[in-house]
């Protein structure tokens, strides 16, 4: 895997920090507008080649993957670009506004027999799939509810009069999308998709959410998953059966910790290695590449397809409109 990157936000570091850790992973490259960031990205992991033209680092040979980790509105076109490029594809979360064009770029990589995924955590977790074998111990679930409330770095300019990307509808920003996004892949990657999800949010004068509560109701249950971007909370998961209950610590995008609680006692897992959630995603990621693993590539996209149809209907409950998407 020979990445070229697209963008030089902290995901970035965040990530390409783990990718370059993983077997057979080098970072080939960095695209940016500006010369001067893009640079400066480079330096840091010894990069030799920085492009300021997408086009230019789409050309290069050596550059056999693209890791898309723009902001929000311009996933779907640059990962359209990359694999029209013969490129395979990391696009960090959200993938896509719609369904639709998840679909699209999911065909895409099919027809051209690439390798395509969401940069998304949390169904990489060992902690993950730790709470997914526990959870008949907890006997028949009747109650989720998740929080992921972080006071953003760029909400004091948006209070300032400014608009950054991810308080923007023209960059398809706004809590869900950025931080929500996470809760409900959690329940999502348990439970499945729900009956019914109504969105709650509460709104900026500029149309996007800064917070919300996203109810999602199935048989026998209802999950509520808050997030918001203007405050701080005490961040996490708790998933409650009729046997007792399974307590995530920290965001659910990192699980950091896991305690399980039935008659029997308290069961504690807690085997991530104090490693990152981002070190698991990439291991993940190129232990499939290196297997050869389309199949399971295919079933991780069939996921985000799905995923993209959930915040859709999220956003028209609540009635988030992005500039140039539904």
């Amino acid at each position: 895997m020979n990445i070229g990157t697209i963008g030089t936000g902290n995901i970035v570091t965040w990530v390409m920090s783990e990718a370059v850790r993983a077997q057979g992973v080098t970072y080939e490259a960095v695209y940016s507008r500006w010369e001067e960031t893009g640079r400066a990205l480079a330096e840091r992991f010894g990069v030799q080649k920085v492009y300021t033209a997408l086009d230019d680092m789409l050309a290069d040979p050596a550059v056999d993957w693209v890791y898309v980790a723009s902001p929000n509105s311009l996933h779907y076109a640059q990962t359209k670009k990359a694999l029209e490029s013969g490129k395979h594809v990391i696009c960090e979360k959200p993938f896509a506004p719609t369904r639709a064009q998840a679909e699209e770029l999911a065909a895409l990589a099919a027809e051209k027999d690439l390798f395509l995924f969401e940069g998304i955590t949390t169904l990489f977790l060992p902690h993950f799939a730790y709470i997914r074998e526990k959870l008949p111990e907890i006997g028949p679930v009747r109650q989720v509810s998740c929080t992921f409330c972080q006071y953003s770095s760029k909400y004091d300019a948006l209070k300032a009069g400014e608009t950054p990307n991810v308080f923007n509808p023209a960059f398809a920003g706004g809590a869900l999308m950025d931080i929500n996004l996470y809760n409900l892949y959690f329940v999502y990657g348990l439970f499945g998709m729900p009956e019914k999800l109504t969105y709650h949010a509460r709104r900026h004068e500029n149309g996007i959410d800064l917070g919300g509560t996203a109810v999602l109701e199935y048989p026998g249950f209802i999950a509520q998953c808050t997030g918001a971007k203007d405050c701080k909370g005490e961040n996490g998961a708790h998933i409650i059966g009729e046997k007792g209950f399974i307590r995530v610590e920290d965001p659910v995008s990192m699980c950091t910790r896991v305690t399980v609680v039935t008659d029997a006692g308290e069961q504690m897992f807690d085997e991530q290695q104090g490693e990152t959630a981002w070190y698991w995603e990439m291991q993940g990621i190129a232990g499939m590449v290196a297997a050869g693993d389309r199949a399971g590539c295919r079933r991780r996209m069939e996921k985000t397809i799905e995923m993209a149809e959930l915040l859709e209907r999220a956003r028209q409950s609540a009635g988030i409109i992005f500039l140039g998407n539904a």
